[in-house]
């Protein structure tokens, strides 16, 4: 009937239209038109409906074919095809879910598509041919992959990125710590929405009504993606789940099931890691998903892959925290088997594997996934290498160079934390990175975390970018109060500003200010305590309240204190000159414990900085301390052979005590001496003047203990050296003097018995250009 003509059903009168000026033919006309029209819609309706019986396989009664009410009813043979019981977790289905199979005979009820609540209600009659499709059902055109005419282990294409729920990846929180406890998971999730009918095995695409995130089906494995697990689910369930669903178990499943895993595994809910008395057949299970993880591979998209690596990365963490395996009865040592070697590092060529998955798809992952793959790696501390001597962090830092500009705040922060972890400073990526923090009007974006981790990742690297320094600087300043820093954010910023060299005094105040403000220092753990008086001493800010403040917690809790932590704090409080005698010896007990762990530059601060402040430590300073100096003699740098030397002067010329051995003393007294010596502006000045008056100055004199004086004059028969104290003699712009100003000050005149007498810039300064004024003040000085 589609063949004819409109004119074939008009009667012989009106095709010439004889009768089409009259009313009676014109209705007449309108209603035969009207009812063939039905006809002809309802005919290839039944074509249609028979067409998709025949695809489905499914044997209908006629009564099933003449009935409109089950024509709309979604996924209603989903609901027959399997029990309730088969699965290893209660749902909870409610009494109308099977209203699907009743039948609607009403022809009032429109059929109508729900975004929001996911609901079909059956519609009175059939779509007609030329009716508009409703606005709100869009279709996509997808591209289907071969079934090889298994259903069952059909994998379909990706959707498109609109598919994707992009408000449920977050960024991991990096801090410069081994752990990364307050990383936020990133999760991603897929939703393809089911098809009505299954297609020819020669159809090449399919179409289907973009559905929202939440599935028709009440059958568990009909769910997509993520809903087959939630966080109230324990290991144990997420195990079942997964494994009744493995046949059909998207790469967007497999990567959710690790995510929930490694949830599970982590904070609060790592009690429920414990398997229940039948662990052995979880544990299969468990093998078995791992090995699908592997032998799909080769499917996961971007946003697969980075949560997939990022969640067993972050297993990884919690099973060496967790010390590997244990009793065999719980699912650390499980995932132990699978995760890690004997000696609890990661199984190198799993994550070798993800890796080479993940390169030749670079091109592809967005800021988040490049951001959040780097910070995986990072965290278990390795760098995949490739067989063309490139590695991983090499192609990701390529990628994420040229998409700059796409990445937010936390992926900067995490991205930078990342290279820095396992020492792969990419010139490249920081530079482009600086250069788009700087290009931000603003930082808000940047919380105090986010901040941290970016200068702390620069100050590792060895990277100073100035520009970006003094913007994140300047933004800190402009806040009204610091109170969203935590005491981690606080130390790691100050300890990256000091590290670089970067002295921005406003920023150094307004922290300080910060910190004393509050009134229990105990909050500060030693390690913080002592980043914080390493910092404003390396930066040379004097802040006495703040100083004295760590002193007082450090004596409440040295004994916590670590190797590298009292090194520092007492190479600090030397260097800004403070002499706290209380905190130096309240701390020798904890030094001398930890004696044998420390490394040759915390040893050579420990006895420099006793040293410094005169403070004598025989239970210290004994045969043990001596043995670990010979022992590391080989592994000191010029600084800590200069400062060992200092130290040997004060314990045998000044305390009388055993020193170092003959042949290391040599070795120091020899770097001691041949340090590089400039003459400044400021010397040849005064040098210049002192000849005006009569005096026969004699420049750069070494001394019997080592030292260098600047000027020897002889006056009144004895010599007295000159010590022209430049700017970088003080602390700061202050006037108090450097430590090794101060040592020199004392050990010249206790060891070579000659007196020293100090020039200092600024009151030269104040005498001016007047030569007069000038030699005046010399000879007031050396008493002439």
């Amino acid at each position: 009937m589609s063949g004819r003509s409109y004119s074939h059903y008009m009667r012989p009168q009106d095709r010439d239209g004889s009768n089409h000026a009259s009313g009676r033919g014109r209705s007449q006309h309108l209603a035969f038109s009207r009812g063939r029209s039905r006809e002809r819609s309802y005919e290839c309706d039944l074509r249609s409906r028979r067409h998709e019986r025949d695809m489905r396989g499914e044997a209908r009664s006629d009564q099933y074919h003449r009935s409109r009410s089950s024509d709309y009813a979604p996924h209603s043979r989903s609901h027959r095809s399997r029990s309730f019981d088969s699965y290893p977790f209660p749902y909870n289905y409610s009494s109308s879910s099977n209203n699907s199979f009743q039948s609607n005979t009403s022809h009032s009820r429109k059929r109508i598509y729900d975004l929001q609540n996911n609901e079909y209600q059956r519609a009175s009659r059939p779509r007609r041919f030329g009716d508009v499709r409703p606005k709100d059902e869009r279709h996509e055109r997808r591209p289907l992959a071969p079934t090889n005419g298994n259903r069952a282990n059909a994998h379909r294409a990706p959707a498109d990125e609109f598919l994707r729920n992009k408000h449920t990846e977050n960024y991991a929180n990096a801090s410069y710590g081994s752990d990364m406890n307050n990383m936020n998971n990133y999760h991603t999730r897929y939703y393809p929405p089911q098809s009505r009918y299954d297609h020819p095995e020669n159809s090449s695409y399919e179409r289907r009504p973009l559905t929202s995130r939440q599935d028709f089906s009440s059958n568990p494995t009909q769910r997509n993606s993520t809903h087959l697990f939630n966080n109230t689910h324990t290991i144990s369930e997420l195990i079942q789940i997964a494994y009744a669903n493995l046949a059909t178990l998207k790469p967007s499943a497999t990567a959710a099931f690790w995510n929930k895993v490694s949830k599970q595994m982590s904070g609060r809910n790592a009690s429920k890691s414990r398997l229940p008395a039948h662990h052995d057949e979880l544990g299969d299970h468990l093998n078995q998903i791992f090995e699908h993880t592997q032998n799909t591979l080769s499917l996961f998209g971007p946003k697969d892959l980075s949560q997939a690596i990022y969640s067993l990365a972050k297993i990884v963490n919690v099973l060496c925290k967790h010390g590997g395996r244990r009793r065999g009865d719980d699912i650390i040592d499980v995932l132990s088997s699978l995760l890690m070697n004997h000696d609890m590092t990661p199984k190198r060529s799993l994550f070798l594997s993800f890796a080479c998955a993940s390169r030749d798809k670079l091109h592809h992952f967005d800021a988040r996934c490049l951001s959040n793959i780097a910070y995986a790696y990072a965290l278990i501390k390795y760098v995949p290498e490739f067989g063309d001597e490139s590695d991983l962090f090499d192609h990701i830092a390529t990628q994420a160079a040229l998409r700059s500009a796409e990445f937010i705040a936390q992926g900067i922060s995490n991205m930078m934390w990342a290279y820095a972890k396992v020492d792969k400073p990419n010139a490249l990526l920081f530079e482009a990175m600086g250069d788009q923090i700087v290009a931000y009007e603003h930082l808000g974006e940047f919380n105090p975390q986010d901040i941290s981790n970016t200068v702390w990742a620069y100050a590792k690297a060895g990277i100073s970018h100035l520009n970006l320094f003094e913007k994140i600087a300047n933004n800190i300043v402009s806040f009204g109060n610091l109170a969203r820093f935590n005491s981690q954010d606080l130390s790691n910023t100050l300890w990256a500003y000091a590290k670089v060299g970067s002295n921005h005094t406003e920023l150094f105040e307004k922290m300080a200010n910060h910190i004393v403000s509050h009134d229990d220092f105990d909050r500060f753990i030693p390690q913080e305590l002592s980043n914080f008086a390493w910092a404003y001493a390396t930066a040379q800010v004097p802040h006495p309240k703040l100083l004295k403040k760590i002193a007082d917690a450090a004596i409440r809790s040295k004994g916590e204190f670590i190797s590298q932590d009292v090194a520092n704090i007492l190479w600090a409080y030397a260097t800004m000159g403070i002499t706290d005698k209380q905190l130096f010896l309240s701390i020798v007990p904890t030094a001398a414990r930890l004696i044998d762990s420390y490394n040759n530059q915390g040893l050579a601060n420990i006895a420099w900085a006793y040293a410094v402040a005169d403070i004598d430590a025989p239970t210290l300073f004994n045969n043990n301390f001596i043995k670990n100096c010979v022992d590391k003699k080989g592994r000191f740098e010029k600084e800590g052979i200069s400062q060992l030397y200092q130290w040997h002067l004060w314990q045998t010329k000044e305390k009388s005590n055993p020193g170092l051995p003959v042949d290391l003393q040599e070795r120091c007294y020899n770097f001691f001496i041949s340090k590089e010596q400039t003459v400044s502006k400021l010397q040849n000045e005064i040098v210049a003047q002192l000849s005006q008056i009569g005096l026969e100055p004699k420049e750069e004199v070494l001394m019997g203990s080592g030292y260098r004086i600047d000027a020897i004059v002889e006056v009144n028969g004895k010599q007295v050296g000159i010590e022209v104290d430049g700017p970088f003699h003080f602390i700061g712009r202050s006037k108090s003097p450097l430590a090794r100003t101060i040592l020199k000050r004392r050990q010249v005149p206790s060891i070579d018995g000659i007196e020293l007498v100090s020039v200092p810039y600024w009151e030269w300064d104040e005498v001016g250009n007047d030569e007069v004024k000038k030699q005046e003040y010399l000879r007031h000085l050396l008493g002439l």
